[in-house]
């Protein structure tokens, strides 16, 4: 089937047989790592410097990866990898979200994910055309350098630059942004530093976490499982990628529609009793299994581009970054202990199974105790956090304008 594949390259059989689930272990905790390195230091060196180091690290050892000389070497390279995405992923999002006005707010977040889906669909074809691993990976690292030219353009998060104090670059950088939309810019830095009436109330956290693990757990549990469907690998890694696609665009208008709420609770309770399903079949069913996993992970996937809009919205801009970058954690931890939950299922094929369908829909449950924070802005400190769940957004013209209520400040874009 394939010409060259590090199993082949690296002769891991027999004795080393074990080797190629250790590589899956060691990228995850790569990402695990990623996630507690880049999330908190976003918050002293700014979203924009933290995009732009794990953009080059990828550059630098997605080519690395493809010239290894033994495993031990590719599992070094691996790490490093899982290291610069975890940190690219959380805040390239963040940095754009912190962009975005209250109608699109969730655009960013969607498209990041779909882009990552249409990743997946390009990646079973590149793998179907180059049998040879080696040239593949040279493939990606020269699809990402066009990343890595164009990072160095983007620019620093204007709320971040408020926060720290530098009102000037925040606001040469608002007024470069309403020249390129054609928006009035006089005084603008005073209308994006509106202020706004807040209540007291409080958010469950913790929740958010025990969300990311649980669906990100059936996520890589499926994932990590993609040849032992009974179908063809490419042609199930194909459907998984582009059935993603459908949902990230759904999960933009449905976030509007009846909220991030009752959106991530819909999305966890299907994608968990689809993936329960899959036990009420044998085995030898391999086209039903495919479908109802297929459907598992769509919803599954669902739940992820909600989750990582919601976790934005609970926190002020201050804690942000360091939010989400904890959330990654336990959304990460979960990828890391999937190849571990799978291994179970030589003792019964349905432990896995049954163990994160179970926490997907006990997790859908503990979103109830959540607050809605549909068409709110983005809290800028602590105090404007505990009013979510009481506040609202009056519906203006576009989003540079202004609530105009008396009360403590918060960046408004």
């Amino acid at each position: 089937m394939y010409e060259a594949t590090i199993v082949t390259d690296f002769d891991l059989v027999c004795d080393k047989s074990y080797m190629a689930e250790v590589v899956q272990a060691i990228f995850m905790s790569g990402l695990l790592a990623g996630s507690f390195i880049f999330g908190p230091t976003a918050e002293s060196y700014g979203r924009r410097r933290t995009t732009q180091l794990p953009v080059v690290l990828l550059q630098i050892f997605a080519i690395v990866a493809g010239v290894s000389p033994n495993v031990y070497v590719y599992i070094v390279t691996q790490f490093i990898v899982g290291v610069a995405l975890g940190g690219y992923r959380i805040n390239s999002t963040v940095l754009a979200t912190e962009w975005i006005g209250v109608t699109k707010r969730s655009f960013a977040s969607c498209m990041s994910q779909l882009f990552a889906a249409f990743g997946q669909c390009v990646m079973a074809g590149l793998v179907y055309g180059i049998r040879d691993w080696r040239k593949a990976q040279y493939v990606i690292g020269g699809a990402q350098a066009f990343v890595t030219l164009y990072i160095w353009w983007i620019p620093e998060s204007a709320r971040w630059l408020l926060e720290q104090g530098r009102t000037e670059e925040a606001n040469q950088l608002i007024r470069r942004v309403a020249a390129i939309n054609k928006r009035k810019s006089q005084n603008l830095l005073d209308e994006v530093t509106g202020g706004r009436e807040v209540e007291s109330g409080g958010i469950k956290a913790i929740f958010t976490s025990a969300v990311l693990f649980s669906l990100n757990l059936g996520y890589f549990c499926v994932v990590l499982n993609v040849g032992k469907f009974g179908l063809n690998i490419f042609l199930v890694q194909f459907l998984f990628g582009i059935t993603e696609m459908p949902a990230h665009l759904l999960c933009i208008w449905f976030l509007e529609l009846i909220g991030r709420k009752k959106s991530l609770i819909t999305t966890l309770l299907t994608g968990g009793l689809f993936c329960l399903l899959t036990l009420a079949f044998p085995r030898d069913c391999a086209i039903v299994i495919t479908a109802l996993v297929t459907a598992g992970k769509f919803f599954l996937n669902w739940a992820g581009s909600v989750c990582l809009i919601y976790i934005q919205e609970l926190f002020p801009t201050s804690v942000r970054q360091t939010a989400v970058g904890f959330g990654s954690i336990a959304f990460r931890g979960a990828g890391l202990m999937s190849p571990l939950l799978n291994m179970l299922a030589i003792y019964h094929w349905a432990i896995p199974i049954l163990v994160f369908s179970s926490l997907a829909v006990t997790s859908g449950a503990l979103v109830f105790l959540l607050p809605e924070t549909r068409r709110t802005e983005l809290p800028d400190s602590a105090n404007e956090t505990e009013g979510n769940r009481n506040m609202s957004t009056k519906k203006m013209g576009s989003d540079s304008n202004v609530v105009e209520q008396n009360g403590r400040n918060s960046t408004k874009l």
